[in-house]
């Protein structure tokens, strides 16, 4: 069995939500104006965070000499035209012509093709994630097994998802703003979810505004999560986090910029409430973190930090030390969702995994048999290999 082709594709689909995506309405740049003075810190200027309005990502298509197709993502939330490029001038040429089923030697050669010049994270390495998860789709094809099986089988037969989510309000946000976002998060309930990230950052008061008004509204069996997108300097972010304690949040993902070891060695520490990490990109980083102390839930994304491959490591190691693991996943296609959901029921410390709730067009739309929640739970496709039949045709036509 040889690898005959790989194609990336960026695709850049129209949203057909109302809103925004959750995460743009949160930390979009948009909500900040040039150069503007503030007494906050980090100030706006260093939190300003780009985002697309169309939904970005890189599909990836390999082909075998038998006849056999996998399919994976690498995480492009912007710019696809990027990734696809890397894949196509740089990965391919260390694929081609090889058995897909040596998932863990083309990993480090995809790898070390750009060690020497530090390339440790970003494009690179979600450029790997999405050629990983092809030949991952491949390997269980050709045992005809799907990649839960391959990975050691199910610790369970679904995962728990939480509803990726919901954006804090501004303290200044009028009450019926706020009204409005808890009858969001009552009807997410009513839909079967039982729990929902809230994207802060928008000033400790304000965010503990809008989490007070969904727990009173929600009570204490709803589970509530808190993703600060690394916004917080270390002092407010302690502040915020003994509040979010006293309010029962679930973890506190990302609270100070991710390049603050010390920093989340300090929070991890003095709080009680779990402090998660989304922006990480391989084992080694997580090394560091573990040896700081900082971290007690691990949630790299399989379509950025490296794929199965680098991901089940991520797991392993995490679990040799105590931690916890959950997949993050947030906006993506429905090879992000599978991908993801064999990791979440193949690892024995995995908790939750995260499902975004926005009206998809690369979701279901692009798959023969949908991806569904069964009261909250989400199950790993059985059928092999990732366990989904792409529809091209539908898929494709979001080219970019």
């Amino acid at each position: 069995m040889k690898i005959v082709r790989v194609e990336a594709v960026p695709i850049q689909a129209q949203p057909t939500d109302t809103k925004p995506y959750w995460g743009s309405r949160a930390w979009g740049s948009e909500r900040h104006g040039p150069g503007e003075l503030s007494t906050e810190y980090p100030p706006p200027l260093r939190r300003r965070f780009v985002y697309s309005k169309t939904i970005d990502t890189v599909v990836v298509r390999i082909e075998t000499d038998t006849g056999h197709v996998g399919w994976g993502e690498a995480k492009a939330p912007v710019a696809p035209q990027v990734t696809a490029k890397i894949i196509e001038l740089l990965l391919t040429d260390i694929v081609l012509g090889a058995d897909p089923r040596e998932t863990t030697v083309l990993w480090e050669r995809m790898y070390a093709g750009m060690r020497v010049r530090g390339h440790r994270a970003g494009f690179w390495l979600e450029a790997i994630s999405g050629v990983d998860i092809a030949l991952w789709d491949l390997a269980g094809q050709a045992a005809g097994a799907p990649i839960s099986t391959l990975l050691g089988g199910r610790m369970r037969d679904a995962v728990r998802v939480y509803a990726s989510g919901l954006p804090a309000l501004p303290l200044d946000a009028p009450d019926e703003a706020l009204a409005e976002l808890v009858d969001e998060a009552r009807a997410l309930r009513e839909a079967g979810y039982p729990g929902v990230k809230i994207a802060i950052g928008r000033g400790v008061r304000g965010d503990l505004r809008t989490i007070r008004a969904i727990r009173d509204a929600m009570g204490e069996d709803f589970a509530i999560y808190a993703d600060a997108a690394g916004v917080y300097a270390r002092a407010d972010a302690m502040r915020l986090g003994r509040e979010l304690e006293a309010l029962g949040v679930g973890f506190f993902e990302m609270p100070i910029p991710p390049e603050d070891v010390e920093g989340y060695a300090e929070l991890a520490r003095a709080l009680s409430i779990p402090i998660a990490l989304d922006s990480i990109m391989s084992r080694h980083e997580v090394v560091e973190l573990i040896r700081a102390g900082a971290i007690d839930i691990v949630q790299p994304d399989v379509c950025r930090a490296g794929g199965i491959t680098e991901c089940r490591r991520i797991a392993e190691l995490a679990d040799d030390f105590g931690l916890a693991f959950q997949p993050h996943v947030s906006i993506g296609s429905a090879i992000h969702v599978a991908a993801s959901a064999h990791l979440a029921v193949a690892m024995p410390n995995s908790l939750v995994c995260e499902y975004w709730i926005g009206r998809n067009p690369i979701g279901n739309a692009v798959i023969e048999q949908p991806i569904t929640l069964d009261n909250g739970y989400l199950a790993a496709p059985q059928a092999p290999g990732l366990g989904i039949a792409i529809r091209e045709k539908e898929l494709l036509k979001h080219r970019a």
